[in-house]
């Protein structure tokens, strides 16, 4: 397979949380210097009062310093929103007086553009809707249509004279500050395209297979999963290339290359009884699906490798039927008539319905890792997997789960129904050479069982 990271709709976690972090750190920080600092100031002036305001500053910093270790959308969008209404009360309380002008507004900036900048584009509150509302509440204090709701409230003027010039410059620096960010990460972005293209070139790629099983330990086959040798050296693990990889066209080279060399590998265990009848899953980037050349390079590549086509099965996530439904059932279509099989990935995070999984091709659900590891916690995920199970049973298909990793595990899966297995409880990815030396190993049981399950598809 070549492995995405498990929800699509989070495939570019590694890179998100990286950047996500780094905001976080910067706002926590910001938040408690600046909120202790005018809490201080304040209480120094006997005004204790508008320190509240910098108390309720501070605690949102500790909140953001807090979160940096999960650095997740959800804990971005409280500190953000957080930010958002302490400015917003700092502003109506800095109404312009005299000769001072209003300036805490300014922060409203640096809060939009980070946000614009940070939040994927599919998030569509953080991304749009949450800058939109910074910049609309920015450009009502500017011109003064919120000034009938201040308070009357007003800081002593020599400190609201130090505190203009002090929060231009540290809105100031905040903007400049994102913006470097941002920058910075468009920048590590086009070297990494570069890298990627040249990879593809050279033939840096290489796969590993992770076994999958019945649960009786009959080996079925493998999953093709997709590793970068970087000339550094460095193994790199599919989340460090593949949000990049999807964000171009460089997945579709990339893609090609992982479907051809797994099918050298079925030509290679062909010519062996011991791997003859094992199938090998290989996966289709939603990217890929749509592309109007990839059906027409893929078969010919298929054909061209002389390969046994039923032995193929090509992997597609449920989220990419939220596209192009109509388009994907056919293309999937086309391929099952060369012979080739379809299972449906990350099953029961995406946005099938019951009857649009009817119209596809599909004879295999693999069950998304995150449901196992939830349903030996909670009675709820536990009944849930049970009819995930029952689904693929019913529609006459094999339910296959994923990230298998306890015997624990694996003990419910079978007293569910499942009968197919992947995870580190059986076995890592491996390269070739291992993974023929892992199935010398279990030998007995894949000539026995294993021949079974070969006749019975």
């Amino acid at each position: 397979m070549l492995q995405i990271p498990p929800s699509r709709t989070s495939s570019r976690r590694s890179m998100r949380q990286e950047r996500t972090r780094t905001i976080l750190s910067i706002a926590g920080g910001t938040c408690i210097s600046l909120g202790l600092a005018w809490t201080f100031c304040y209480l120094h002036f006997g005004r204790g009062d508008l320190s509240l305001v910098f108390v309720g500053l501070i605690a949102v910093g500790i909140f953001a310093l807090h979160r940096v270790p999960r650095s997740d959308t959800t804990s971005l969008l409280i500190v953000a929103n957080g930010i958002f209404l302490v400015v917003c009360v700092i502003s109506l309380i800095d109404a312009p007086v005299a000769w001072v002008p209003r300036s805490a507004h300014l922060f409203l900036l640096p809060l939009a553009a980070g946000a614009a900048s940070t939040f994927d584009a599919r998030e569509r509150y953080g991304s749009l809707f949450f800058p939109l509302a910074c910049l609309g509440m920015f450009s009502a204090f500017a011109i003064g249509a919120l000034d009938p709701l201040a308070p009357g409230v007003s800081p002593p003027l020599e400190v609201r004279a130090w505190g203009a010039r002090l929060n231009t410059a540290f809105s100031m620096a905040l903007l400049v500050v994102v913006f470097a960010i941002y920058r910075n990460d468009i920048g590590r972005r086009l070297r990494l395209e570069r890298e990627l293209a040249r990879a593809v070139r050279k033939g840096e790629f290489e796969v590993h297979y992770q076994p999958q099983l019945l649960s009786n330990g009959a080996i079925t086959g493998a999953e093709a999963l997709v590793r970068w040798r970087h000339p550094s050296g460095t193994l790199l693990a599919p989340d460090s290339f593949i949000p990049v990889a999807e964000d171009s066209a460089l997945i579709c080279d990339l893609g090609l290359e992982v479907l051809r060399q797994g099918c050298e590998t079925l030509n290679d265990w062909s010519r062996d009884p011991a791997t003859r009848g094992l199938k090998l899953a290989v996966n289709v980037s939603p990217m890929q699906l749509l592309d109007d050349e990839f059906l027409a390079a893929g078969a010919a590549l298929i054909r061209s490798s002389g390969i046994n086509p039923g032995l193929l099965e090509l992997e597609l996530t449920e989220s990419a039927l939220s596209a192009d439904a109509t388009l994907v059932a056919s293309r999937m279509t086309a391929f099952e008539k060369m012979g080739v099989t379809w299972a449906l990935d990350d099953f029961g995070t995406g946005y099938s319905s019951l009857s649009t999984l009817r119209a596809l091709p599909v004879r295999k659900l693999k069950i998304d890792r995150r449901f196992v590891d939830e349903a030996v916690k909670q009675e709820g995920a536990r009944r849930l997997l049970g009819k995930i199970v029952e689904i693929s049973q019913v529609m006459g298909m094999d339910a296959l789960a994923e990230g298998v990793e306890t015997i624990e595990q694996r003990d419910l899966l079978v007293s569910l129904g499942c009968t197919h297995f992947q995870g580190y409880l059986f076995a890592r990815p491996m390269p070739g050479s291992a993974f023929r030396q892992w199935l010398v190993e279990h030998q007995p049981l894949h000539r026995t069982a294993g021949a079974e399950y070969a006749a019975a598809e």
